[in-house]
């Protein structure tokens, strides 16, 4: 237990003593070190007045919505795909999981080399099929769909995996049962199979929201964030409020918010989720 709790102590609790000092500070650095002068709230308010601030929220909010419907309808489909075709198993399982074990990096530079306008595959494939060529990552609404895409490609196969894995839980018995009461395969899926692995699809979903905040690989190597703001997540501002601007107090600021507002929406989810199986507890 003690490692453990040492482990907890340096590598979380330390760290947020430490940002959120900073969140409440101005932070200079003068002679190689940090030096601090109370700054009360005013990072938190800077927050609301930047004008940065609602161009970042909203790219944010448009690729975590999209990412995560998308990796996690896309990897619960083909996992039912696959779970309904034992011969493909195999051979699946083996072809789908590679994206999630290349780097980040590595999945940048292989979809930078397809959509550049100027080397990328895509239009040079466009260009020898006298197709008009396209700056897939040099329009506002082109950018976000491309570092959409990329992270679809990148992420599915995880929830893939996972629920794959409580398919494989789920009893024939119980199928086998559904099919005997009439119920068609469409049906089954949608009415029995579904809601066994629901646990394991939320758990996906949850994973994904976390890892979409979190995205900065692709989008800093594909976009920059750019053109203009359309695909500066919140991760990219953050960086470069840190390692550009040098503003430390209100980078971190920005960091202890988003931390907060994921305390109360794991809160809210917590207790819907509570209610819903008293409810469900109740039926029974």
């Amino acid at each position: 237990m003690a490692p453990f709790a040492l482990f907890l102590i340096v590598f979380g609790v330390y760290p947020m003593i430490q940002l959120v000092t900073m969140a409440v500070s101005n932070v200079t650095i003068l002679q190689g070190s940090f030096h601090y002068r109370p700054a009360g709230v005013d990072n938190f308010a800077r927050i609301v007045t930047d004008p940065d601030t609602a161009p970042v929220v909203g790219a944010t909010a448009v690729f975590i919505v999209c990412a995560v419907v998308l990796t996690v309808g896309l990897g619960t489909l083909l996992a039912v795909l696959l779970d309904r075709a034992p011969f493909m198993g195999r051979v699946g399982r083996r072809v789908l999981i590679w994206p999630t074990v290349v780097a980040p990096v590595v999945v940048s530079v292989i979809w930078l080399l397809l959509l550049s306008p100027t080397i990328g595959l895509v239009n040079k494939v466009l260009f020898a099929l006298d197709l008009p060529q396209q700056g897939w990552l040099g329009e506002r609404v082109g950018a976000m769909i491309a570092i959409i895409v990329v992270d679809v490609w990148h992420w599915s196969p995880l929830v893939f995996l996972l629920v794959y894995t409580a398919l494989q839980s789920v009893d024939p018995e119980v199928l086998e049962a559904a099919r005997v009461d009439g119920a068609g395969e469409a049906r089954v899926i949608w009415q029995v199979v579904l809601p066994m692995i629901r646990p394991a699809i939320v758990t996906a979903a949850a994973i994904r929201l976390v890892m979409s905040v979190k995205a900065f690989d692709e989008m800093y190597l594909l976009t920059h964030g750019g053109p203009g703001n359309a695909t500066n997540l919140i991760s990219l501002h953050i960086r470069t409020i840190f390692f550009d601007r040098l503003e430390f107090g209100y980078g971190a600021a920005i960091g202890v918010a988003i931390i907060v507002a994921f305390a109360l929406l794991g809160g809210i989810f917590a207790l819907v989720r509570r209610l819903v199986t008293r409810q469900e507890a109740a039926r029974v």
